[in-house]
């Protein structure tokens, strides 16, 4: 595939992912840390639908809509932006889409243009909506192709989840060509989109099927790198931190870059586990990898080790 090397912001390394992958609807609401990828589409595609729209929920509701028709699809907001747009993302992941809808949250710690800071990677979990990490612009551009791909795959929503240093630092990146939208056409499909309780509790049960495919597609999303006693599990610009911190105090790890911090690698983090004595997690915010892995751990301890007790 043709590249080409930019200068680039981390939203506008997202805006060129998108539109390689083939984003034919592209909407948002404007808010920092988030402006920046919808104004930047232009740079890269003429071709793409763009709206500012009039609230985080109407521009979720447009592209999700997009989606169903069989297009590619990306809505972009802040993170205060996802309460706004709540329900409409609740009820996609219970229908699915035909095409692929890439949902950007924002994140914007210590609040430098936010009232909060609240972590949104629990509306993934509450959800069951997958999500893919950024930690620099150049993993920005790749990890939003990679998450047109999945929801594609999945026929679900993928979450990128972003943050004010990663939005607003700015590298080189090597850029991948544009690609050809991605159109739909009209479908009608009541019995899947209407969710009445009936049609409700049958999508939920396929919601919970594809949620286990996606446990197994994001296995091959992170990286194990380095060797060392010490594993530690970084999420998201934490992976930037630790390395930075380990080179610093010249320390020997194993780092498991988390690409994917919901849901976990669970295989990966596994055979990493096998390796080494201790374990650390670095992630933003909230401990939410930290939660899964005890319940990795929990599980495993469950059906290994209390049968031999």
């Amino acid at each position: 595939m043709k590249t080409e090397i930019r200068l680039v912001l981390g939203n506008e390394a997202i805006a060129a992912g998108a539109v390689a992958a083939g984003v034919s609807v592209a909407t948002g609401y404007p808010g920092t840390p988030s402006t920046e990828i919808l104004e930047s589409i232009p740079k890269f595609s003429k071709e793409v639908y763009i709206e500012w729209s009039t609230n985080e929920k109407v521009a979720y509701e447009t592209s999700y809509g997009a989606a169903i028709t069989g297009a590619y699809a990306m809505a972009s907001m802040k993170h205060v932006g996802l309460n706004v747009a709540a329900d409409a993302i609740s009820s996609s992941s219970y229908t699915c889409v035909e095409g692929a809808l890439v949902l950007v949250s924002a994140d914007d710690p210590s609040m430098w243009s936010s009232q909060n800071e609240q972590d949104n990677r629990y509306f993934a979990l509450q959800f069951l909506i997958p999500i893919v990490e950024a930690y620099d612009p150049k993993s920005a551009h790749q990890l939003t192709f990679k998450a047109f791909e999945l929801s594609a795959r999945l026929k679900q929503p993928v979450m990128l989840r972003t943050n004010t240093r990663v939005s607003h630092v700015r590298e080189p990146v090597e850029l991948l060509a544009p690609a050809e939208p991605v159109r739909g056409k009209s479908r009608k499909d009541p019995s899947r989109y209407v969710l009445v309780p009936e049609n409700a509790r049958r999508n939920r049960k396929e919601q919970l099927k594809r949620w286990e495919v996606a446990k197994e597609a994001v296995e091959e999303m992170s990286e194990l790198e380095g060797e060392g006693e010490v594993l530690v599990l970084a999420s998201g610009i934490g992976y930037v931190y630790v390395k930075e911190t380990l080179e610093d105090m010249g320390i020997k790890a194993s780092i498991l870059k988390l690409s994917t911090p919901v849901p976990l690698p669970k295989r990966l983090i596994l055979k990493a586990l096998e390796r080494t004595r201790r374990v650390a997690v670095v992630e933003e915010l909230e401990p939410v990898v930290k939660m899964q892995l005890k319940s990795i751990l929990c599980q495993i301890w469950t059906t290994i080790i209390r049968p031999r007790l």
